[in-house]
Formats: structure tokens, sequence, C-alpha cells
């Protein structure tokens, strides 16, 4: 692990105490991310950025159609499909209702 690397994550720890919350061992890796990380990792021959889930958003990069660094947020796919359950388990539950009562 490089001396920056744990510079930074020392930082983040401390920063994140100031809120109570702490980072989780087992679930804290170091990722290339950011503007410039599609063209390092194509320099090298590897696939596009990583993603990463955070506060029930999946994280990528991408570009704009201008062409410049876009980051992408969307709906994590577990909660996506843990809502989904929900929304489907209340369907079934009401579906002997009327329309009218349904949609109330």
């Amino acid at each position: 692990m490089s001396t920056v690397f744990v510079k930074k994550r020392r930082e983040l720890e401390a920063r994140l105490q100031q809120f109570a919350l702490a980072l989780h061992p087992d679930k804290t890796r170091l990722i290339e991310f950011g503007r410039y990380a599609a063209d390092r990792r194509a320099r090298r021959g590897g696939r596009r950025p990583e993603t990463f889930d955070f506060l029930g958003f999946t994280h990528s990069s991408g570009k704009a159609r201008s062409g410049n660094f876009l980051l992408i947020r969307q709906t994590s796919r577990k909660r996506l499909k843990a809502k989904l359950a929900v929304v489907k388990h209340e369907l079934m539950r009401r579906r002997h209702l009327s329309i009218k009562r349904q949609g109330r």
C-alpha cells in the first residue's frame, strides 16, 4: 500500500469520525475512478473504470456528448430490486379490489 494512500485513508477516517461514522475494513478499497481513469486503463489494456455503490446509488464514469467527463449516478440494483419486490407484493395484495379502490 502506498504512503499516499495510507495518508489519504487516515484523513478520510478523521473526517468521518467528526460525523460519528467509520470505514468498514472489508468494504473499503481503492479503485481508479475519475476524469482520466478510462484513458489510463485503456493505455494499460484494461476495460472501463470500475463502479462503486454508495448511499443507494451506483456511481460510474461516463462522457457527455461534448466529450467531457461525467459522473453517472444510478439507483443501486440491489435497492431497485428490493423496491420493485415491495411494489409487486402490494399489487398482489390489492388485485382482488376494484380498479377504483386500487387507484385510491
